[in-house]
This record gives C-alpha cells, sequence and structure tokens, in this order.
C-alpha cells in the first residue's frame, strides 16, 4: 500500500499540467517575428500555413520562450460601409454631356466609390469625376467607363464610377453619351482583395471551342475571394466556367460568369487592359477557368490574376519571447481560449509581426497507425483474396474432373 502510494504522489509530481502541449504530433514550426513590445501580435497567415495546417487553423499553436501557449484570435473581416444617396445640387448638359454636382455632406470622411441612376438603355460612357470643397477649383480624381449593352447572356450593366479615395464635399460628374443623372450613392472606402503573387504564370491551352486556363498557386487550401481576367482581344464577351481543385483530378465547380471587353472600355482612364472580376470561394492550389469561344476565335494575350482579402490573425502580447508556431497535425483539437472571446483591442494598439521561415519540428513523431491490418495492408490483403479465389476454382475444376 506503502509503495502505490509513493507511485502516485510520483506521478503526479511530474505530470504535465492540462495546459503544456506535447509537440511531438506537430510537423512544422517557424520563428513568429515580433517587436520589443507587450502589445497584441497582429501577422497574417501565408500560403505554407494555408496549404499545411487545417481550415481554420484548428492546429495552431503559439508557444512562447518557456513553451507556455499564447492565446491568439481570427480578426473579423472590416465590413463594407453601406451605401448613402447623396443631393444632386445642379444637374443638366454640357454639350453631349449629362452633369451633375453631387453634396456629401459637410462632414469629412473618405469616399471612394459611386453609384449613378442614369435612365438610358444602350450606352458606354467615360465618366468623369472631380472634386471641389469651394466650388471654383476642381481636382480630377477619375475617368471610369459605365455601360449598358446587349451581349450573348443578355444585358450588360454597370452605373458604377472608382475614384481614388478623398473627402471633398462636392463632386462634379460628366457622362458623355447619356441623357441625364438623376442621382447617385457614394460609399466610403471599403476593404478589397490583393493580388497574390504567382511564381509561375497562367497556363493556356485551346481545344475545340473551349480555352482553358490553368493556375498553380503551389500549396492546397489557399484561398482565393475573386479573379481578375483579362484579354489582349479588343472587344468580346464569352461565358466562363471556373473550378478548384487540391490534387489536380478531383475538380469542384466554384463559379459560372462572364468574361468581357467593350468597345472604349478602357479601365480609369490608364492605358491598360481592363478586366472583368469574377468572385468566388475557392481554398485549392489549382484553379481552372475553362472559357466557351462559340465560333470566334481564341481571345488574344489571357491573363489571370487571384486576390484574396488579408485574413490577419492576433496572439496576445506580454509573452517572453522569442515565438514560435507549431502546425501540421491532424487530429489536434480546436484551441479554446478567452482571449478569443473577449473584445478584440483597437488596432492602435496592435504590434506588427511576421512569420519566418518554415521548418520540419526536430521533435515531430508520426502519430502510431491504428487502424486494422487489413486496412494497413490492403494489398497484400487483396493479392491473398486472389489467390485464395484462384486456389477455390483450381480444386472445384479438380474435383469435377475426378468425378468425370
Amino acid at each position: 500500500m506503502r509503495r502505490l502510494a509513493v507511485a502516485l504522489l510520483t506521478g503526479l509530481a511530474f505530470a504535465s499540467p492540462a495546459w503544456a502541449l506535447d509537440t511531438r504530433p506537430y510537423r512544422y514550426e517557424r520563428p513568429l517575428k515580433v517587436p520589443v513590445t507587450d502589445k497584441p501580435i497582429w501577422f497574417v497567415p501565408d500560403r505554407e500555413l494555408y496549404g499545411h495546417a487545417r481550415i481554420g487553423f484548428g492546429d495552431l499553436r503559439i508557444l512562447d520562450s518557456e513553451g507556455n501557449q499564447v492565446p491568439w484570435r481570427i480578426l473579423p473581416r472590416p465590413r463594407s460601409p453601406r451605401p448613402v444617396a447623396v443631393g444632386v445640387i445642379n444637374a443638366g448638359r454640357q454639350g453631349n454631356a449629362a452633369v451633375a454636382l453631387l453634396d456629401l455632406g459637410p462632414r469629412r470622411r473618405l469616399r471612394y466609390r459611386l453609384e449613378l441612376d442614369i435612365p438610358d438603355r444602350g450606352f458606354v460612357s467615360r465618366v468623369e469625376v472631380l472634386g471641389t470643397d469651394d466650388r471654383r477649383t476642381y481636382t480630377h480624381l477619375s475617368t471610369s467607363v459605365i455601360y449598358d449593352v446587349e451581349g450573348a447572356e443578355g444585358t450588360a450593366r454597370s452605373t458604377v464610377v472608382t475614384f481614388r479615395p478623398s473627402d471633398f464635399r462636392y463632386l462634379e460628374v460628366r457622362a458623355p453619351g447619356v441623357s441625364r443623372i438623376d442621382g447617385a450613392t457614394v460609399s466610403g472606402q471599403a476593404p478589397s482583395p490583393h493580388a497574390l503573387g504567382q511564381r509561375t504564370g497562367p497556363n493556356v491551352s485551346t481545344e475545340g471551342r473551349t480555352t482553358r486556363v490553368e493556375l498553380n498557386l503551389d500549396f492546397p487550401k489557399v484561398p482565393v475571394d475573386a479573379l481578375d481576367v483579362s484579354a489582349r482581344t479588343p472587344r468580346y464577351d464569352r461565358p466562363v466556367t471556373v473550378e478548384g481543385s487540391n490534387d489536380g483530378k478531383l475538380w469542384q465547380p466554384l463559379a459560372s460568369a462572364r468574361v468581357y471587353r467593350f468597345r472604349d472600355s478602357v479601365a480609369s482612364g490608364l492605358d491598360r487592359v481592363p478586366t472583368t472580376r469574377i468572385g468566388i470561394e475557392g481554398r485549392h492550389r489549382y484553379l481552372r477557368l475553362s472559357i466557351d469561344n462559340g465560333d470566334d476565335r481564341p481571345l488574344r494575350g489571357i491573363d489571370v490574376q487571384p486576390l484574396a482579402y488579408s485574413r490577419p490573425l492576433l496572439a496576445a502580447g506580454g509573452h517572453p519571447r522569442p515565438l514560435r508556431a507549431i502546425y501540421g497535425d491532424p487530429l489536434a483539437r480546436p484551441p479554446v481560449y478567452d482571449f478569443a472571446r473577449l473584445p478584440a483591442p483597437k488596432p492602435t494598439r496592435f504590434a506588427l509581426g511576421s512569420l519566418g521561415p518554415e521548418r520540419r519540428n526536430q521533435l515531430f513523431e508520426p502519430p502510431p497507425d491504428t487502424r486494422s491490418f487489413a486496412a494497413r495492408h490492403s494489398s497484400v490483403v487483396t493479392v491473398a483474396l486472389v489467390l485464395a479465389a484462384m486456389a477455390a476454382a483450381a480444386a472445384g475444376a479438380l474435383a469435377l474432373r475426378r468425378r468425370a
């Protein structure tokens, strides 16, 4: 009895606390570089983290220099401001252009987008936007294209005008080729997706009436929120389907849309090829676009740029450095931290961190294989079954021959 008590006490003395972490099941590790500060640490996942961690980062752990866990959370994406109707002070015509002066109100706010109320049908117009505070001197903000045209899939219409963010009180809008501007709504600065750099360009091939464009993002499960598609062909309007795959064999449909370019559709007045943006919700290594050319020639100079919104993570501050991130355990349960449930700190209190190079965890040990013998050696079982079937067939044939 005394020996049992001593053994129990010894086990309790050397037992790990509940919050201690066994790092052996985690395949990958990397440093989390942070400045000398106690502020919460803001950092952005990269393709390696997306590709080797579970979706949602349920197997991600951050450890400090003493081996203790550093709580972390996923930050929510900022919401886009709601469009607000603005007053039209003056509306009329100057030559062949409809002109309107819009009053955005005395409160200073950054604006970047207008949606115009235009009653016309069948037009393509290059709209100029100018800003002013005193209604005497004007600053040119952008030249954008609006349109309403008939296409192969019906009418395509867009009266959205974007311009560089500004806080002017008044905006003057000039739209050649339309009868009038009846009103407008204005939007503030909204989060926009950023381009995902690619090591290799798109692979373009044409077979029959279909052109296929394939992208390789190097790692599986990489989030993509939109695709910008452009071509050098001067004018086109064609259906396109988008698919995603993580192994290059099994493809999942993501979107059906159209790629188009109309006459005079020069983006924002700049000397560059305009793009069609296709929204998707993909988490794949490979993306494939199939463009239906109909009886037209394939598009020339096709380019596709994948875009993604920022999905930053926030780690708690005040832990001894250096910090490291570990991940790559498919069986790990998602962490549960108070830090993830409490209100997030204000962005002004964040410290900017970054992930260092990925490497294999030196303590990694693969989990034991708990599958049955048949599951672990399916090929051996298959061969044994084939041999048994052949033996049974041979025995049956021999028995029939003896009877004969």
